[in-house]
């Protein structure tokens, strides 16, 4: 069984993406950067795994924790090599090899690590390293080898010169080193730099002049390892994710009309046969099931989508469940802690919030029904509300099954509509309704013949005496 620790550099300051955040929990595709890290080394059964954080990432600290991960601190930023150093406390306990990731690097796939670590494992190396092959090295450390393609040493880019700044294959920044040599190894390494760092990159020197066996592993796909630095490496680094994401959705059976503007999360969940129309927004834990029709300009966030569902365009969606075969918007606004039960109707304009309209309810029309629960089969008219707060407290309303309400309905909550009752249009209903009744509230419809109100009779008067006036100069 391969023994495996997971050691993920995430100390880097936010300077260039000019923000208070620490760089590694900025959000891409509804989960932190770090988590990708966290998350890879989890795949590979890494035990344990050790997050090293800067003194003053507490936002940092409550992230690793909740995915389970030790966070541990550098207190000086004195280099990668440093970085690691401070881990080795935690690992105290640990034998075996230690797998060095990047807070920063969220494109690298499981599969690749798995094939590094084996490699290394596999051919009983005591240094492995990851590496790539750019067309232009850029900021990258250079993979220096000799004539028998054994590598000999890093050179960072600030470091490189001649015939080093030609290299093409760079350092991922990718390791898997054996635990006892990498920890007798940092100790040794001297800060022969122009930053005056401690490298992470010097232990190969070490490993050769020491005559260890190392394994360098060449990563087919570059795009794997881009690290972000700026808001627009995210953005770059964001397009390539959502690419991904929609690839694999789309090859288990869902239908995407537009990947480029379909933006769903990493943990949103879509059943085979939906249908996804453009410039629609799945955020968070969504949960999408079958034969579902998402349209155009639709947002979903946090909330289970039953099979069979039409969401029509425009509609938001938050933190509630909607049941199967269900008909929302267009237009139309469910808020946190719904529930919309199997064939119920929302139309344009309705806003639901923190309410549960059961099975085969309709509120086809420019409604809001705020802490409401709505029965079975009751029809919502067009223009109804529910008054649910009187400037201190919510207040439920609750319409029994197969109720029907008149258009134009106010309920002042908190009251009771009994089953099969009926409520006129236009009533405001304050009392509590019982079963099979019919409740009005209208003043009697009062009609005065012959009535105009002042100002016209004032503008007839004025019109009358003009004509006269006007008639008398001819």
């Amino acid at each position: 069984m391969v023994k495996l620790a997971a050691v993920i550099l995430a100390a880097g300051k936010s300077t260039r993406m000019k923000s208070r955040m620490s760089k590694v929990v900025f959000p891409l595709a509804g989960r932190p950067l770090i988590s990708y890290s966290v998350n890879a080394a989890k795949s590979l059964g890494a035990n344990p795994i050790l997050v090293v954080a800067g003194p003053d990432q507490n936002d940092v600290e409550v992230i690793v924790k909740e995915m389970g991960a030790r966070l541990v601190y550098q207190r000086e930023a004195l280099g990668t090599a440093h970085a690691v150093l401070t881990a080795r406390k935690a690992l105290s306990q640990f034998s075996g090899h230690v797998l060095i990731l990047c807070g920063d690097v969220p494109l690298i796939r499981c599969q690749t690590l798995e094939t590094f670590v084996h490699h290394v494992i596999n051919e009983r190396a005591t240094c492995g390293v990851l590496t790539m092959e750019l067309q232009e090295s850029g900021a990258y450390g250079r993979i220096i080898r000799d004539l028998d393609g054994c590598v000999t040493r890093i050179v960072e880019a600030v470091d490189a010169k001649g015939d080093d700044l030609a290299v093409r294959e760079v350092n991922t920044g990718i390791f898997c080193v054996e635990k006892t040599w990498l920890y007798q190894t940092l100790k040794k390494i001297e800060p022969k730099n122009q930053k005056k760092e401690y490298y992470l990159t010097d232990i190969i020197h070490y490993a050769i002049r020491e005559g260890q066996k190392i394994v360098a592993v060449k990563g087919k796909d570059p795009r794997e390892f881009l690290g972000i630095n700026t808001r627009a490496d995210l953005a770059e680094v964001s397009k390539m994710m959502r690419e991904r994401i929609n690839l694999q959705h789309m090859l288990a059976g869902v239908g995407i009309v537009e990947p480029s503007q379909t933006y769903i999360d990493a943990d949103v969940k879509i059943g085979a046969d939906t249908t996804i129309w453009p410039n629609t927004f799945l955020i968070g834990k969504t949960m999408v099931g079958d034969g579902c029709t998402i349209e155009n300009g639709v947002v979903i966030k946090d909330a289970k989508v039953g099979d069979g569902v039409h969401i029509k365009s425009c509609t938001v969606i938050e933190e509630s469940a909607i049941g199967k075969d269900a008909v929302v918007g267009p237009f139309s606004r469910i808020r946190p802690a719904s529930l919309i039960g199997r064939g119920v109707r929302i139309g344009n304009f309705v806003e639901i919030k923190k309410s549960e309209l059961l099975d085969g309810a309709k509120a086809n029309h420019l409604s809001y029904l705020g802490d409401a629960h709505v029965g079975a089969r009751v029809n919502i008219g067009c223009g109804t509300i529910t008054c649910n707060y009187d400037g201190i407290n919510k207040h439920r309303t609750i319409i029994e099954e197969g109720a029907f309400i008149g258009s134009d309905t106010q309920f002042v909550a908190p009251v009771r509509i009994g089953k099969n009752a009926t409520i006129g249009a236009g009533s405001t209903i304050t009392k509590d309704v019982p079963p099979e009744a019919l409740a009005l509230s209208r003043a009697p419809q009062v009609i005065v013949k012959n009535w105009r109100p002042k100002n016209k009779a004032n503008k007839a008067s004025k019109a009358s005496k003009a004509s006269k006036a006007s008639k008398l100069q001819y």
